[in-house]
């Protein structure tokens, strides 16, 4: 009866902590059928997929560097195949988009959303897993407006319409 009580505990335990795991439900499920976002259709690609290049400074950290002047007129593509800024790409993206309010964008980035002309209660940021360059993380202003944050300084990137 004793014997029979441990191994009942024991699996109650591994029972337990099995289920306590954390489930991620944003991760790609590797079945193009259960998870939409693999297809690459334009009409549910993200507005972020496209081809866009890089106009000019919109603004600075408290701390940056001098702005990089090299960065204006590259172009940058984002796609599920893969991210490019110039000629540093990075082939099978992972994307990660979150919703951030204008407090904790101030919190976090120490600017305003109205000093980069933003003038919403919230914005998405995006951000490319395992990849630092430039354009690796940016904010979505609009469809055809995005920022992304180089070394201090905020550069406005514009949507190429082909």
């Amino acid at each position: 009866m004793k014997r029979i009580f441990q191994y009942s505990a024991l699996l109650l335990l591994v029972l337990l902590i099995s289920s306590c795991g954390k489930t991620d439900t944003n991760s790609p499920s590797g079945s193009a059928s259960e998870s939409p976002a693999n297809t690459n259709t334009s009409a549910d690609a993200p507005s972020y997929f496209g081809e866009w290049s890089v106009q000019g400074l919109v603004g600075s950290t408290p701390v940056s560097a001098a702005e990089d002047e090299k960065l204006i007129g590259m172009r940058v593509t984002y796609s599920q195949e893969k991210a490019s800024f110039d000629k540093d790409e990075i082939m099978n993206p992972e994307y990660k988009e979150e919703n951030i309010t204008k407090d904790d964008f101030l919190n976090e980035y120490r600017n305003e959303l109205s000093d980069l002309g933003i003038e919403t209660e919230s914005v998405m940021t995006v951000s490319i897993n395992n990849w630092t360059n430039p354009g690796s993380s940016f904010i979505v202003k609009d469809d055809q407006t995005m920022i992304f944050l180089w070394d201090g300084n905020y550069y406005e990137m514009k949507k190429e319409n082909k």
